[in-house]
C-alpha cells in the first residue's frame, strides 16, 4: 500500500520546489540595489505568487490527478498540448536539476577549497544517487528528509536575523536611498532574477495521487508556504543589507561572509552548510516531481514504457528515477549556467498553458462547489489571468532585453518550444502502429 504524504510533509516539498531559502538573492542586490530588492520581494508575491497559486489551487482541488499540470492541460486541450506541457517541463527540469549538485560542491569548497575535478564529481554523484535512493523509498520519506532540510535552513537564518540585529543601527534611511548608483537598465534584469525565486508552485502537483486528501491539502500547503518564503527572504536580507552596505559588491555566499565579518564563525559555517542542504533539498524535491511526469507520460505511451515501471514494494516509478539519475550524472559535466534564461522561459510558457487550461475546464465542466474556486466567479478568474500574463510578458521582455539579443533569444526560444513536436509525432505514430498490430 502506498504511503501518502500528509499536509506537513507537503509543506517542505513545496518550500524546496520554489525556494530553499534566501541563497542566491545576492545578485539581485548587486543589480538593482537594496531598496528595490526588498520591494520586489514584497511585490512579486502579490502580483505573481498569489495569482499563480490561485490557478494551481483551483486545478489541484477540482482535478487531483497524478501528473498534475500535464494532465490538466491534456484534459482541457488534448493530447498534443498535454505532451508539450510535459515536454517543456522536462526540458526546464533537466537544466534545473543539473545545477544543484554543482552548487552543492560550490558551497563545499568554502570548507575544502583544494578539491580537484574528480573529487568534486564523485561528491556530485553522491548527491544524485543518494537522492535517487530516497526518492525510490517514496514521497513520505522524501517529505521527512525535506522537513529536516527546511528546519535546518530556517533555523540558520533565524539565528542570522537574531544575532545580526545586534549589529544594525535600525536607521534604514541609507537603504531607502540606495537606488542611487544602480543603473535603471538593470531593473528588468533584477525583476527576472527575483521572479525566478518565486516560481514552481505547480511542480509538486505531479504527485497528487501520493498526497493524502490532495484536493484540500495541496492548496493549504501552498498558502502556508507563501508567507514562510517571503519572511525568510525579507528579514535575513534586511539584516544583511544593514550590516554590509557595500551593496554593489555583494556576491555568492554573502550571508556566510557577513556572519564571519561580525565575528560569528560558527554561524558562518552553519550558513555554508545550509547552502549545501538547500541544494540537496531542491534536487530531491524536483527529482520527485519531474520523475512523475516521465512515468505519467510513459503510461500515455508518449515516452518509452520503461519509465512507467513501478516498484513492487514502494509503489514509486523507480526506473524513471534511476534513468533520471544516470542522465544527471552526465549532465553535471555540462555548463548550463547560460541556459537559466531558457529555464525561466519554458516554465512561463508551461504555466501559460495551465492558465488557459483552467479557463477551458471551467467552461467544459461543472466543478464541485465544495472544492476551491478562485473567488468572485469568472470576473475574479480573469483578473487573476490578467495579472499572471502581465507578469509573464514583463519577465520575457526583460530576459530578451537584458540577457541576450532579441533575435538570438527568439530563435533559441522557438527551437526549444518546438523541439517536442517531432518527439510527439514519433511516439504518436509508434502508439498507433502498436494499436493497429493488436
Amino acid at each position: 500500500m502506498k504511503l501518502k504524504a500528509k499536509l506537513f510533509a507537503l509543506i517542505p516539498i513545496l518550500f524546496f520546489s520554489v525556494s530553499g531559502g534566501p541563497y542566491g538573492l545576492e545578485e539581485i542586490v548587486t543589480s538593482v540595489g537594496p531598496i528595490n530588492t526588498l520591494l520586489l520581494i514584497l511585490i512579486i508575491p502579490i502580483v505573481w505568487t498569489i495569482p499563480e497559486c490561485m490557478v494551481v489551487a483551483e486545478l489541484s482541488s477540482n482535478y487531483p490527478v497524478q501528473g498534475g499540470y500535464y494532465k490538466w492541460v491534456q484534459m482541457s486541450m488534448g493530447k498534443f498540448w498535454g505532451f508539450m506541457e510535459g515536454w517543456w517541463s522536462i526540458l526546464y527540469t533537466l537544466i534545473d536539476l543539473s545545477l544543484y549538485p554543482i552548487l552543492f560542491t560550490t558551497y563545499l569548497k568554502f570548507f575544502f577549497p583544494d578539491l580537484n575535478f574528480w573529487q568534486l564529481y564523485i561528491i556530485q554523484l553522491t548527491v544524485i544517487w543518494s537522492s535517487a535512493f530516497i526518492n525510490i523509498l517514496g514521497i513520505r520519506i522524501v517529505g521527512y528528509a525535506l522537513s529536516f532540510c527546511t528546519v535546518f535552513v530556517l533555523i540558520s537564518f533565524l539565528l542570522f536575523v537574531i544575532f545580526g540585529m545586534k549589529f544594525i543601527s535600525f536607521d534604514f534611511s541609507p537603504i531607502f536611498m540606495s537606488s542611487k548608483g544602480f543603473a535603471e537598465t538593470n531593473l528588468l534584469f533584477g525583476i527576472s532574477l527575483a521572479f525566478w525565486n518565486f516560481i514552481g508552485w505547480d511542480n509538486a502537483s505531479t504527485v497528487l495521487h501520493e498526497v493524502d486528501n490532495p484536493n484540500h491539502n495541496y492548496r493549504i500547503a501552498m498558502f502556508i508556504t507563501i508567507p514562510i518564503i517571503v519572511m525568510f527572504y525579507f528579514f535575513p536580507l534586511l539584516v544583511g543589507l544593514s550590516i554590509n552596505t557595500d551593496w554593489q559588491n555583494w556576491q555568492f555566499g554573502q550571508f556566510s561572509t557577513i556572519a564571519k565579518n561580525i565575528n560569528l564563525p560558527l554561524l558562518a559555517n552553519i550558513l555554508s552548510i545550509g547552502g549545501m542542504i538547500t541544494c540537496l533539498g531542491l534536487f530531491n524535491s524536483l527529482l520527485l516531481s519531474s520523475t512523475r511526469i516521465f512515468s505519467t507520460m510513459s503510461e500515455d505511451r508518449l515516452l518509452p514504457s520503461v519509465f512507467s515501471k513501478i516498484h513492487s514494494k514502494y509503489q514509486t516509478p523507480y526506473m524513471a528515477i534511476i534513468i533520471a539519475a544516470i542522465l544527471y550524472s552526465l549532465l553535471v559535466l555540462v555548463d548550463f549556467q547560460n541556459l537559466i534564461i531558457y529555464d525561466v522561459f519554458l516554465y512561463l510558457m508551461a504555466i501559460s498553458l495551465e492558465a488557459i487550461a483552467l479557463i477551458i475546464l471551467r467552461k467544459k465542466t461543472h466543478a464541485d462547489s465544495s472544492h476551491f474556486r478562485i473567488p468572485f466567479g469568472n470576473l475574479g478568474m480573469y483578473i487573476v489571468m490578467i495579472m499572471l500574463f502581465a507578469c509573464i510578458a514583463v519577465v520575457i521582455i526583460g530576459n530578451l532585453t537584458c540577457f541576450m539579443s532579441p533575435v538570438k533569444g527568439t530563435c533559441m526560444g522557438l527551437f526549444m518550444l518546438l523541439s517536442g513536436v517531432p518527439v510527439y509525432l514519433f511516439f504518436l505514430n509508434r502508439s498507433n502502429a502498436n494499436e493497429n498490430n493488436n
